[in-house]
């Protein structure tokens, strides 16, 4: 025949048993510090964007064949924002080519006001992207997202951007 004890029977014989002479109490349990460094949260969602073609403003651009384009964005999902920006690009823009881009993005990430700037940089060979990075510029985060720092991932499937962001705030009390 076994014996079945209930949890809170075990634990009335313990606390019984140590009121006994002689019994060491156990010491408490240890408890870890609250973090001091920043822990990497996550964003995801969809953004609409569009592309507008400019013209090169300056002699230099205009002999480097450049093309320049105005950047608008809407984020929809734990960014819920704008942005607008500027891109610069080389190549055919079908199969093989290069960009850089900067943003401004002014809403809320995961309900924190604010705004920051993510930095493009991506090349295209043969129509597959490579060495695609977005990452937020130090000390460009403004209200409550003074200290964000991260990098996005951007995929586009179906004719639909979709956006991962892996960011910190090294100050949570803002």
């Amino acid at each position: 025949m076994h014996q079945i004890m209930k949890p809170h029977v075990s634990l009335l014989v313990t606390l019984t048993m140590c009121a006994l002479p002689g019994c060491a109490a156990a010491p408490p349990p240890k408890t870890e510090p609250w973090p001091t460094e920043p822990f990497t949260m996550h964003a995801k969602g969809t953004f609409d964007v569009t592309v507008t073609p400019q013209q090169a403003d300056n002699p230099d651009a205009q002999a480097a064949n450049i093309s320049r384009l105005s950047l608008g964005k809407r984020f929809q999902g734990d960014l819920e924002a704008t942005s607008h920006g500027e891109m610069l690009a080389a190549g055919d823009g079908t199969k093989s080519g290069g960009y850089v881009a900067i943003e401004r993005v002014t809403g809320a990430l995961h309900g924190r006001t604010g705004s920051f700037m993510p930095l493009h940089s991506a090349m295209m060979k043969q129509g597959v992207p490579e060495r695609w990075s977005v990452a937020v510029v130090p000390d460009s985060g403004t209200d409550q997202l003074v200290d964000i720092d991260g990098t996005m991932t951007i995929v586009i499937a179906d004719g639909k951007h979709h956006y991962e962001f892996a960011y910190t705030i090294r100050d949570a009390s803002r």
